[in-house]
């Protein structure tokens, strides 16, 4: 299945022509109007989720803890993202035409890509984190909340550099075959657009894939040896209970890992594989705008699946048990309310190693 995309983008027509920029979608306008509308819904909900992490992250200082803080930073990026370009797509696929001419393209593309590979990066900082408590429970308390802080600011600084190059003359935004949304020229086959193209399939997509996948297939071998240990008698730097709360936060993080990589993998594989194939032979407008709205609505399904399989969180209510119990949570999962209540219980939480018969692991 290839189509020509020749056919429906005039050489003749610059983009320095505001007629570039408005002219109307070339595949079914049904179709694309109703992306437009699960788009928009996708931003009222993102809104909603992300606003909601961001406000419990800023309103309750015990749930700024090491691994929350990348979740914190992902859930900022994804609510300005769910502000920005859900709307702009959406109204735009509602129109059936781009209406924000090429200021509001640009800007739309680099929102999206900027989030995209944040968020990558941000959550391999979850799981690497999660990984050296594992791995290294005895010198846990090296991963601090100031830490996480720089490596996050690091990693969107990272995201935002690979963004801004193709303002800079290596590749170029633009419109994508459905014209209502904005991405990369990924059907130019001149050797610098594609091979920014091959660029960025490695750095943001296989790179954190690899560590994402490596790094939880760690922490759930150190988990399960840990398990084990306790079971033949030999103590570890974490009892029995800490070890099942982290096996719950471990599992949270990895389901919404899932999450994204569902998410973004159809959209990574459909414009590489299409930027090999030229114009010429792309896959249809109506495939890839359907893969880009799929990524994009990746700010909602991230933070609904990390409430939702957090260990203090089922979907919009507090699981009370969870607290009643009292169980810790720093470096762990989060909790919305009565945190002042529990904030003598959870605030630092002592991993310090066993004085008698203790097993390195």
């Amino acid at each position: 299945m290839s189509f020509n995309y020749s056919t429906i983008f005039d050489e003749d027509l610059s983009p320095d022509d505001p007629l570039f920029w408005s002219l109307p979608t070339p595949v079914n306008c049904d179709s694309v109007r109703t992306l437009g509308i699960f788009l928009c819904i996708a931003a009222l909900v993102g809104i909603v989720c992300n606003g909601a992490l961001v406000y419990s992250f800023a309103r309750y200082k015990a749930l700024r803890t090491p691994s929350n803080i990348f979740v914190m930073f992902i859930a900022g990026i994804g609510l300005f993202a769910s502000c920005t370009i859900l709307p702009l797509t959406g109204t735009s696929s509602i129109y059936c035409q781009w209406l924000y001419q090429r200021a509001g393209c640009q800007f739309s593309a680099i929102v999206a890509f900027l989030y995209g590979c944040a968020s990558s990066y941000l959550l391999c900082g979850v799981s690497l984190s999660r990984c050296y408590m594992i791995v290294r429970p005895f010198k846990a308390k090296d991963v601090t909340v100031n830490k996480c802080i720089i490596i996050s600011i690091i990693s969107i600084l990272i995201a935002f550099i690979w963004t801004m190059l193709p303002l800079m003359g290596w590749n170029e935004y633009t419109m994508d075959g459905a014209r209502t949304s904005c991405c990369i020229n990924w059907y130019d086959r001149r050797a610098s657009y594609v091979s920014y193209l091959f660029f960025l399939f490695i750095v943001v997509y296989c790179i954190p894939l690899i560590i994402l996948v490596i790094a939880n297939r760690i922490t759930l071998e150190g988990l399960k040896r840990m398990h084990k240990n306790i079971e033949n008698g030999i103590q570890t730097g974490l009892n029995r209970k800490r070890i099942e709360m982290e096996r719950r936060i471990v599992r949270s993080i990895i389901i919404t890992t899932c999450g994204f990589i569902v998410t973004w993998t159809p959209y990574a594989v459909t414009f590489f594989a299409s930027a090999f194939r030229g114009k010429e032979y792309a896959l249809p407008p109506m495939v890839t705008f359907s893969c880009a709205c799929i990524a994009k609505s990746s700010v909602i399904w991230i933070p609904m699946l990390y409430i939702g399989t957090s260990t203090h969180f089922q979907l919009q209510f507090v699981n009370q048990d969870a607290l009643n119990e009292g169980i810790p949570n720093n470096r762990g999962n989060t909790v919305l309310p009565n945190i002042p209540r529990l904030s003598r219980k959870i605030d630092d939480i002592p991993m310090n190693p066993i004085p008698h018969n203790t097993a390195d692991n």
